[in-house]
Protein backbone atom coordinates (compact mmCIF):
# COMPACT_ATOMS: atom_id res chain seq x y z
CA UNK A 1 0.00 0.00 0.00
CA UNK A 2 1.40 3.62 -0.91
CA UNK A 3 2.59 5.88 1.74
CA UNK A 4 -0.09 8.37 1.55
CA UNK A 5 -2.74 5.59 2.22
CA UNK A 6 -0.66 4.65 5.33
CA UNK A 7 -0.79 8.49 6.49
CA UNK A 8 -4.20 9.76 5.23
CA UNK A 9 -6.82 6.86 5.72
CA UNK A 10 -5.76 6.14 9.67
CA UNK A 11 -5.65 10.12 9.80
CA UNK A 12 -9.72 10.37 8.82
CA UNK A 13 -10.12 8.14 10.83
CA UNK A 14 -8.91 9.39 13.57
CA UNK A 15 -9.92 13.08 12.74
CA UNK A 16 -13.49 12.13 12.82
CA UNK A 17 -13.18 9.94 15.81
CA UNK A 18 -11.43 12.26 17.76
CA UNK A 19 -12.06 15.76 16.33
CA UNK A 20 -10.80 17.94 19.85
CA UNK A 21 -7.44 16.81 19.10
CA UNK A 22 -6.52 15.53 15.54
CA UNK A 23 -7.04 20.05 14.71
CA UNK A 24 -3.31 20.46 15.87
CA UNK A 25 -0.12 19.90 13.85
CA UNK A 26 1.53 17.90 16.71
CA UNK A 27 -1.31 15.11 16.84
CA UNK A 28 -0.94 15.14 13.27
CA UNK A 29 2.35 14.01 12.82
CA UNK A 30 1.38 10.98 15.26
CA UNK A 31 0.42 9.87 11.59
CA UNK A 32 4.06 9.53 10.98
CA UNK A 33 3.56 6.24 12.84
CA UNK A 34 1.58 4.74 10.54
CA UNK A 35 4.75 4.66 8.50
CA UNK A 36 6.87 2.31 11.28
CA UNK A 37 6.50 -0.66 9.62
CA UNK A 38 7.41 0.32 6.17
CA UNK A 39 11.16 0.96 7.87
CA UNK A 40 11.97 -2.63 7.39
CA UNK A 41 11.92 -2.81 3.64
CA UNK A 42 14.29 0.03 4.49
CA UNK A 43 16.30 -2.51 6.44
CA UNK A 44 15.95 -5.22 4.02
CA UNK A 45 14.17 -7.39 5.94
CA UNK A 46 10.44 -7.23 5.24
CA UNK A 47 8.16 -8.56 7.85
CA UNK A 48 10.52 -7.31 10.21
CA UNK A 49 8.09 -4.91 11.83
CA UNK A 50 5.09 -6.23 9.87
CA UNK A 51 5.05 -8.56 12.75
CA UNK A 52 3.51 -9.21 15.81
CA UNK A 53 6.29 -10.33 17.14
CA UNK A 54 7.95 -7.09 17.26
CA UNK A 55 5.18 -4.26 17.00
CA UNK A 56 3.36 -5.28 20.12
CA UNK A 57 6.86 -5.46 22.54
CA UNK A 58 7.65 -2.42 20.31
CA UNK A 59 4.41 -0.77 21.46
CA UNK A 60 4.12 -1.87 25.05
CA UNK A 61 7.32 -0.21 25.47
CA UNK A 62 6.18 3.08 23.93
CA UNK A 63 2.97 2.90 25.90
CA UNK A 64 5.16 2.17 29.11
CA UNK A 65 7.59 5.15 28.48
CA UNK A 66 4.76 7.39 27.79
CA UNK A 67 2.68 6.50 31.55
CA UNK A 68 6.28 6.45 33.30
CA UNK A 69 7.09 9.78 31.70
CA UNK A 70 3.73 11.80 32.26
CA UNK A 71 1.91 9.67 35.01
CA UNK A 72 -0.94 8.57 31.99
CA UNK A 73 -1.49 7.55 28.70
CA UNK A 74 -1.00 10.98 26.13
CA UNK A 75 -0.62 10.09 23.19
CA UNK A 76 1.67 6.67 22.76
CA UNK A 77 -2.18 5.27 22.26
CA UNK A 78 -2.98 6.96 19.73
CA UNK A 79 0.75 6.65 17.92
CA UNK A 80 -0.07 2.61 18.67
CA UNK A 81 -3.32 2.41 16.72
CA UNK A 82 -1.60 4.29 13.77
CA UNK A 83 1.16 1.50 13.93
CA UNK A 84 -1.33 -0.82 13.96
CA UNK A 85 -3.72 0.14 11.26
CA UNK A 86 -0.87 0.31 8.96
CA UNK A 87 -0.76 -3.75 9.53
CA UNK A 88 -4.51 -3.86 8.91
CA UNK A 89 -4.27 -1.93 5.80
CA UNK A 90 -1.67 -4.00 4.48
CA UNK A 91 -3.31 -7.23 4.98
CA UNK A 92 -7.08 -5.92 3.45
CA UNK A 93 -4.58 -4.99 0.25
CA UNK A 94 -3.48 -8.19 -0.19
CA UNK A 95 0.32 -8.09 2.01
CA UNK A 96 1.18 -10.53 2.79
CA UNK A 97 1.75 -9.73 6.08
CA UNK A 98 4.03 -12.32 8.59
CA UNK A 99 2.32 -11.44 11.30
CA UNK A 100 4.57 -13.56 13.37
CA UNK A 101 7.83 -13.42 11.72
CA UNK A 102 10.76 -14.77 12.15
CA UNK A 103 8.74 -17.44 13.49
CA UNK A 104 6.48 -18.16 10.82
CA UNK A 105 7.96 -16.33 7.49
CA UNK A 106 4.76 -16.82 5.69
CA UNK A 107 2.10 -13.67 5.58
CA UNK A 108 -1.56 -13.18 4.94
CA UNK A 109 -3.29 -10.87 2.78
CA UNK A 110 -7.06 -10.64 1.32
CA UNK A 111 -7.89 -10.96 -2.77
CA UNK A 112 -10.80 -10.07 -4.13
CA UNK A 113 -11.28 -12.12 -7.58
CA UNK A 114 -14.90 -11.64 -7.86
CA UNK A 115 -15.92 -10.37 -11.29
CA UNK A 116 -19.54 -9.27 -12.37
CA UNK A 117 -20.75 -10.94 -15.86
CA UNK A 118 -22.89 -8.66 -17.68
CA UNK A 119 -25.16 -10.53 -20.11
CA UNK A 120 -25.45 -13.54 -17.97
CA UNK A 121 -29.11 -15.75 -17.70
CA UNK A 122 -31.37 -15.53 -15.64
CA UNK A 123 -31.16 -11.71 -14.89
CA UNK A 124 -28.77 -10.06 -16.87
CA UNK A 125 -25.79 -10.32 -14.63
CA UNK A 126 -23.96 -12.88 -12.16
CA UNK A 127 -21.13 -12.60 -9.53
CA UNK A 128 -18.08 -14.98 -10.66
CA UNK A 129 -15.84 -16.04 -8.34
CA UNK A 130 -15.33 -15.67 -4.59
CA UNK A 131 -15.66 -12.33 -2.89
CA UNK A 132 -13.21 -12.38 -0.86
CA UNK A 133 -10.05 -15.09 -0.75
CA UNK A 134 -7.13 -15.68 1.57
CA UNK A 135 -3.57 -15.42 0.15
CA UNK A 136 -0.75 -16.66 2.40
CA UNK A 137 2.94 -16.33 0.98
CA UNK A 138 6.18 -15.18 2.60
CA UNK A 139 7.42 -11.30 1.64
CA UNK A 140 10.47 -11.30 -0.60
CA UNK A 141 13.90 -11.30 0.82
CA UNK A 142 16.32 -8.32 0.92
CA UNK A 143 16.07 -5.04 -0.69
CA UNK A 144 13.32 -4.48 -3.28
CA UNK A 145 11.37 -1.78 -5.36
CA UNK A 146 7.94 -0.71 -3.96
CA UNK A 147 5.08 1.47 -5.21
CA UNK A 148 5.20 4.86 -3.23
CA UNK A 149 1.81 6.60 -4.96
CA UNK A 150 -1.36 5.34 -5.81
CA UNK A 151 -4.85 6.18 -6.98
CA UNK A 152 -6.26 5.21 -3.19
CA UNK A 153 -3.78 7.20 -1.58
CA UNK A 154 -5.05 9.97 -3.57
CA UNK A 155 -8.09 9.49 -2.32
CA UNK A 156 -7.18 8.89 0.90
CA UNK A 157 -5.80 12.64 0.93
CA UNK A 158 -9.47 14.28 -0.76
CA UNK A 159 -11.30 12.01 1.87
CA UNK A 160 -8.68 13.72 4.77
CA UNK A 161 -9.41 17.20 3.31
CA UNK A 162 -13.13 16.16 3.27
CA UNK A 163 -13.53 15.33 6.83
CA UNK A 164 -11.13 17.79 8.17
CA UNK A 165 -13.44 20.91 6.40
CA UNK A 166 -16.23 18.99 7.30
CA UNK A 167 -15.47 19.25 11.17
CA UNK A 168 -14.33 22.59 10.75
CA UNK A 169 -17.14 24.16 8.77
CA UNK A 170 -19.56 22.12 8.82
CA UNK A 171 -23.29 22.05 10.48
CA UNK A 172 -21.49 22.02 14.19
CA UNK A 173 -18.08 23.55 13.02
CA UNK A 174 -18.08 26.87 11.75
CA UNK A 175 -19.97 30.22 11.48
CA UNK A 176 -24.14 29.66 10.69
CA UNK A 177 -24.48 31.50 7.26
CA UNK A 178 -26.87 34.74 7.51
Amino acid sequence: MDVLTHLFLPLAVASAVLPERFDSPPWLALAGFGLLPDFDKFLGVPGLLHSLVTTVPLSLALLGVDRYVNGRLTASHVAVAFVASHLLLDVVDGGPVPLLFPLVESGLGLRYPAQVAFGVEPFGLAVRGPVVALRTTAPRSGFNAYGFLNGFGVASVLTFVAVSLGLRYGPDGGDECA
